[in-house]
């Protein structure tokens, strides 16, 4: 594959891959609480929920452009079943040896799907907004973030006393 496709593939994974990372990382500094349940920490529990509400709307646009302007110009499926349409359709629809055209197809109307039609709504619009408010996240970070102990930290490594 072209450097470009290579490199936008590792981008979605390391996307995907960071917000999981990010789950279990606030799941591990986690503490049990008297109840028996286990709260996971909080600063990075807000911080997985904000790459949540940013990380999926990059995902979309990536897979958007590798699959290139067809994923909107897509014919219909019945066009594809048409008499003297279909066997166009089927011959243009190649692209790679050992692809169908049915499974490019495929591909494509989950790409639609998932980016722009009904499940949209599912995966974007619920990724910004399904574990509140993006703004309240930063709110809660501002508050956890502790910089005042992270400023100490740099002073020390940069050799600074006060």
């Amino acid at each position: 594959k072209a450097s470009h496709i290579k490199d936008k593939i590792i981008e979605i994974a390391y996307l995907n891959e960071n917000i999981g990372g990010t789950a279990l990382a606030a799941n591990y500094a986690g503490k049990p609480m008297p109840a028996g349940n286990y709260l996971p920490d909080v600063l990075l529990a807000n911080i997985c929920k904000h790459n949540v509400t940013k990380f999926p709307y990059e995902i979309a646009r990536l897979t958007q452009d590798l699959a290139g302007g067809i994923v909107v110009t897509l014919p219909a499926d019945k066009d594809f079943q048409h008499n003297v349409a279909g066997p166009l359709l089927e011959k243009f629809m190649m692209a790679k040896k050992g692809v169908s055209p049915e499974h490019r197809r495929r591909i494509l109307r989950l790409i639609e799907n998932m980016t722009m039609g009904r499940n949209a709504v599912g995966y974007l619009t619920e990724s910004l907004h399904g574990a509140g408010s993006p703004m309240a996240q930063r709110v809660l970070i501002q508050r956890l973030m502790n910089i005042e102990h992270k400023k100490g930290l740099a002073k020390k490594l940069a050799g600074i006393v006060e």
